[in-house]
């Protein structure tokens, strides 16, 4: 295919950059982020109003990274794939994959969804909402998370796989999808042509030709959902059962009397009060952190799992450490083991070291480092952020996979 440029009395035909030489796969997801009114989503669905890119590369922990999330001023989401149709991966595997991570964000809730954004975009609070004000959204908040809310549970998206031409047997995509049961979004397949030519100046130019190869109708269906959340009832165990083996200690006393209050302890609820006001949860639905007692903290996790946030005088040290302790806890812990590539590899991504793994009697996951008194107000301020930080990203890793785990449990 060609193009031909007229300007006056001159004609130049415009070669297409053969398949196979276009832009690599990173390369046209940052110009669809860059670009999104790029992709002809309109001749797909007239309806979606002004893309805006929440975000490349969102992670769904357990399934991968959609390339490019977008959505429009009232909340509609459309998620991007890219391939280059010589990858062999260009039919059914691609097409699979998108699927996949449809099908598991329609188990989310907006917090959830609110959560991933956060930490792809490293940014904080209603981040998409705050999107959809930008490119001109006119919906109240509440309206429109119970718009993006409603999606997500139906699993009404828009899904785009998005690639540089036509690979042989490609049409036959239409077929696979037919074959999937439950289908509940549009889908569309888009090839993107590059074509480029060079100006009487010497200067070279880019042409990019979008247009729709396949499309499917989207199909409603019928969902049924448990809207009831699961109950965590928090089990009293001992002190010794929850406190982390290298955290602070404390000395035992009757329970009959009241303990002194003492001046240590009056700095460690200050030191609570102000790490549970000073730290910043990207997931919106995590519940705050509890005192646990002197010389550590309790930042809940599903089934039954806490973050302990020590700090110890005896040791000097200070950290952040999950235990599993128990069957169904030690089932958890190895499927999050089975993760710990992708999971050391978020960590990271965010500029904070690894957890160390400890596969023992009691499985640990654990980070620590030393904290020398004196432990001034300066001092303290730098050791929340510390532990504030690997809180959170301890949440970020752990809290979808744990909730993902115990829904496949319950099914």
């Amino acid at each position: 295919m060609t193009l031909v440029l007229l300007d006056n009395d001159t004609t130049q035909v415009v070669r297409r950059v053969p398949q196979g030489e276009a832009r690599r796969e990173a390369v046209l997801r940052d110009l669809i982020a860059e670009h999104p009114a790029l992709l002809p989503v309109h001749d797909l669905d007239p309806s979606y109003g002004r893309l805006v890119t929440v975000t490349r590369e969102l992670s769904i922990p357990g399934v991968g990274f959609v390339d490019v999330l977008l959505m429009d001023e009232a909340g509609r989401l459309v998620m991007v794939e890219c391939k280059l149709w010589r990858n062999p991966q260009a039919r059914r595997e691609v097409v699979g994959q998108i699927l996949d991570y449809a099908r598991e964000l329609s188990r989310y809730g907006y917090e959830d969804l609110q959560r991933q954004v956060s930490i792809a975009t490293r940014r904080q609070g209603n981040v998409l909402y705050a999107l959809a004000q930008e490119v001109g959204g006119t919906l109240p908040e509440a309206e429109f998370v119970d718009r993006v809310t409603r999606d997500l549970a139906a699993g009404r998206f828009l899904l785009l796989v998005v690639g540089d031409g036509i690979a042989e047997g490609t049409r036959r995509i239409g077929e696979y999808l037919r074959d999937q049961p439950g289908l509940a979004f549009g889908f569309g397949l888009i090839e993107i042509a590059e074509y480029r030519h060079t100006d009487a100046g010497g200067t070279e130019h880019v042409i990019m030709q979008p247009r729709v190869l396949a499309q499917t109708a989207i199909i409603e269906r019928h969902v049924i959902r448990s809207e009831v959340p699961g109950i965590v009832f928090d089990a009293v165990d001992s002190a010794a059962a929850a406190r982390p083996t290298g955290g602070a200690t404390t000395s035992t006393a009757s329970n009959t009397a009241p303990r002194a209050v003492t001046e240590t302890g009056t700095r460690w609820r200050s030191f609570v009060e102000r790490f549970a006001t000073d730290t910043r949860f990207d997931d919106p639905g995590q519940p705050p952190p509890k005192n646990g007692g002197n010389g550590w903290i309790r930042v809940p996790l599903p089934d039954g799992l806490y973050i302990n946030v020590w700090r110890s005088m005896n040791t000097g040290r200070m950290g952040t450490q999950v235990r599993f302790a128990g069957p169904e806890q030690r089932a958890a812990f190895e499927a999050l083991l089975a993760e710990r590539e992708i999971i050391d590899a978020e960590f990271t991504a965010q500029d904070l070291e690894p957890p160390s793994w400890e596969d023992g009697e009691v499985a640990q996951i654990n980070l620590s480092m030393p904290a020398p008194q004196p432990w001034t107000d300066e001092v303290e301020a730098e050791q929340r952020r510390w532990l504030g930080a690997r809180a959170n990203q301890l949440v970020n890793s752990l809290r979808p996979r744990l909730q993902s785990n115990g829904r496949e449990m319950a099914a």
